[in-house]
């Protein structure tokens, strides 16, 4: 896996507390219509898109397409104005893509996940949720601890770096696994993969964690 350096996003976890309080005196689902803010929002309300799915499995699907097209939307006017290249906001469109269709199927009545012997992809969306959670629970409180933060970017880049494989790349890394395991089906867990964080996925992760703790 190729290192990449975090020094300056550890410099910029010193988010200012009147900023914080500003951020608090937003009301969830929010009054904040910049693309920044609309695109926070779809992440603080996987949530929701829970609640929606356990309540009716047609307002589930209903809120997932609502929230996977404001988060594209968002992205969108985020390129437009320059704030994002148009690389790194794939890469986070399909990592929110897969966070959501998790929350989803882990909460839809008649869905799950098929069985086959690999599959990280449930593990590292659902991962991705829980660290999303995380920073927007750091963020609320106040508490920015600069380890626990670089932990979880950390997490979140390797995250995005799976969940934006091609299938023809998850295939190839799958095949080498199950070759290597032979008879024992003894495979590493999704964070021992040797995984390449590329520049666009690093980019990404540091975005979106800049994001949510504003």
């Amino acid at each position: 896996m190729r290192a990449t350096t975090r020094r300056d996003f550890i410099k910029s976890v010193g988010i200012a507390t009147a900023s914080l309080v500003m951020a608090r005196c937003i009301p969830f689902g929010g009054k904040d219509d910049s693309p920044r803010g609309r695109l926070r929002d779809c992440w603080l309300r996987l949530d929701w898109l829970a609640q929606q799915t356990q309540k009716d499995f047609e307002r589930g699907d209903q809120a997932l397409d609502e929230l996977v097209t404001d988060h594209r939307a968002a992205l969108n006017d985020l390129v437009a104005a320059g704030e994002l290249g148009v690389a790194v906001a794939d890469q986070m469109q399909v990592a929110f893509t897969e966070a959501a269709h998790h929350v989803w199927r882990s909460n839809a009545p008649i869905t799950c996940y098929e069985a086959v012997m690999m599959d990280y992809t449930p593990a590292s969306s659902g991962q991705l949720t829980k660290q999303a959670d995380l920073l927007a629970e750091m963020a609320k409180e106040g508490d920015l601890d600069p380890a626990t933060v670089a932990q979880a970017q950390a997490t979140i880049e390797r995250d995005i770096a799976f969940l934006n494989l091609s299938d023809a790349e998850t295939q190839a890394l799958y095949d080498k696994l199950i070759g290597a395991a032979g008879d024992t089906h003894d495979f590493p867990s999704l964070n021992e993969l040797d995984l390449e964080v590329t520049p666009e996925a690093a980019e990404a992760a540091r975005f979106l964690v800049e994001l949510l703790l504003k």
